[in-house]
């Protein structure tokens, strides 16, 4: 790996945009004010503002974020994720491997009760997880597991595929919830509609497209909620729900819009919180078909890109610029030399690849600003080689039929979420061979040695070793230019400055039991 630029460049950057906006870093604690404590200790609702409709309350029969959010209420998974990214104990108490790494046994909490009473047994864990296994939603988490057994009363064995260490991640999954087993065979295919876990609330009431209810389980096993109502109200318009939470008629308002940034930042009694999610932007080559099979055209795109600038101008500093293909706030990241900007090594490539006078190339992007704006930026740079950038615009749905799906495309800017914390989920699902087309490895690469270097990664139990695997994995995407890392994403939430035990997480974990207010 080359020499050069250190850990402290990203983290130095982070710290800037910390003391520029007085925020906090992921999971790392709250800042705001604090002088409104007092009328609102009385208080034992939290109304809860998200962008949209959950798709579904059952944990199996979903894959959106903001379903996953509400669920995590409601349903308890194995093993938890915490604050911190580290995993703990929930539902499963201890859990050993066996020697190839291809069974997991878990010895499960004794004495929790379901919402409606029952006591959860071995059984519902086993039906549960069997349950999310045979659902066509949870693929992204369960690709790798084949089934679970009840050993006996205490305990219970997930068997994988094949060796796979990140399942521990997976298991924390709101997918993977613990469900009460006949209370799902008695609602059949209605389940959502009466749903029933272990979780810190019980289901109230759902009205469709305006709210969710719920009430406080006073029998949770880690102890009753502080909170004992609950609300997710729907504003599909987030600027409402920010003028909502200016009024105190929310109190949470989860991953505002950066437009409301400065001004909820300057609200008496709201905080504001942002830090690195485990998300990765970066630019992604069709590496077998077309113009960018030539791998020299590939690294001269990737030398005549400034991350810095596209992070300053494409989405107005939020976010980490990174040369990792692992992103920061995900275990195993570690500072990586990639490409830096050398626009005169740029057009030497271009001649070397038969382009001396440059090209044109088309670049398919989803039409949020979210995208379109970081792809004007590239777009900018890549003239300055000669590469004239076609910008084509598409609705979400057919750009990830045509890019993902059906590999039609030459390069594209787009973002993928590490929605189990732990870089296989990236590794895998994007680069190896056996992911190609069906939205997932779409850069259709064959690398020499990639996929045993993956295979060995996921199933590797040691830390150590598994660092080095990963390095080079990172070396071996770099070398080739499969694709262009570029920045770390940023995830914020906004709320009331009289609530206690609100965070911003990386990944997306937010409990609600463990608020309160001051």
């Amino acid at each position: 790996m080359k020499k050069g630029k250190k850990m402290e460049k990203i983290f130095s950057l982070l710290l800037v945009l910390t003391l520029a906006v007085g925020i906090s870093a992921c999971g790392s604690g709250t800042t705001g004010k604090e002088e409104n404590a007092g009328e609102s200790a009385s208080r034992d609702d939290v109304i809860f503002s998200i962008s949209s409709d959950t798709t579904s309350l059952d944990p199996a029969e979903t894959k959106d974020t903001v379903s996953y959010l509400v669920i995590f209420q409601m349903f308890d998974t194995l093993v938890r994720e915490e604050p911190d990214g580290t995993i703990a104990p929930a539902l499963a108490e201890s859990w050993e491997w066996n020697d190839d790494n291809t069974e997991l046994t878990l010895a499960i909490r004794q004495g929790v009760k379901f919402h409606n009473g029952d006591e959860m047994t071995t059984e519902d864990v086993a039906y549960s997880m069997n349950r999310a296994i045979a659902s066509e939603y949870t693929s992204a988490v369960t690709s790798e597991f084949d089934r679970m057994e009840v050993v006996d009363d205490t305990h219970v064995k997930l068997i994988l595929v094949e060796p796979y260490v990140a399942a521990l991640n997976c298991l924390c999954n709101a997918n993977l919830g613990i469900v009460s087993k006949s209370a799902a065979e008695e609602a059949g295919g209605n389940f959502e509609e009466n749903p029933v876990g272990t979780g810190a609330y019980k289901y109230v009431e759902w009205a469709r497209g305006e709210r969710i209810e719920m009430e406080a389980n006073e029998d949770y096993w880690r102890g009753a909620p502080s909170i004992k109502k609950l609300t997710f109200k729907i504003h599909t318009d987030k600027s409402t729900a920010a003028i909502a939470l200016e009024k105190g008629e929310v109190d949470i308002l989860y991953y505002p819009n950066t437009s409301d940034r400065t001004n909820l930042m300057n609200q008496e009694n709201i905080t504001w919180e942002e830090g690195p999610a485990t998300t990765l932007f970066y630019l992604a080559f069709n590496c077998r078909d077309g113009v960018f099979a030539n791998e020299k055209l590939r690294q001269a795109v990737c030398y005549a890109l400034n991350r810095e600038d596209i992070v300053a101008l494409g989405v107005d500093g939020l976010g980490i610029p990174t040369e990792s293909a692992i992103p920061a706030c995900t275990e195993f990241y570690k500072d990586f030399d990639g490409y830096d900007q050398d626009l005169e090594k740029a057009k030497a490539l271009l001649a070397e690849a038969g382009y001396p006078d440059g090209l044109s190339i088309t670049m398919k992007t989803n039409q949020s600003s979210q995208y379109s704006k970081p792809t004007e930026v590239i777009q900018s740079q890549l003239a300055e080689v000669g590469i004239t950038v076609n910008i084509e615009l598409m609705e979400r749905a057919a750009y990830l039929e045509e890019t993902q799906t059906a590999c039609d495309y030459e390069c594209t800017f787009y973002v993928i979420t590490n929605n189990i914390t732990d870089p296989d989920y990236i590794m895998t699902r994007r680069f190896h061979t056996k992911m190609e087309g069906g939205g997932n490895n779409f850069t259709l690469a064959r690398i020499e040695g990639l996929d045993e270097l993956i295979d060995a990664a996921r199933g590797e139990q040691d830390t150590a070793k598994r660092q080095e695997l990963y390095d080079q994995i990172n070396e071996l995407i770099y070398e080739h230019a499969v694709i262009d890392p570029l920045y770390t994403g940023m995830t914020s939430i906004a709320y009331n400055s009289s609530l206690d035990g609100v965070y911003c997480s990386g990944s997306e974990r937010h409990y609600v039991s463990e608020y309160s207010w001051k």
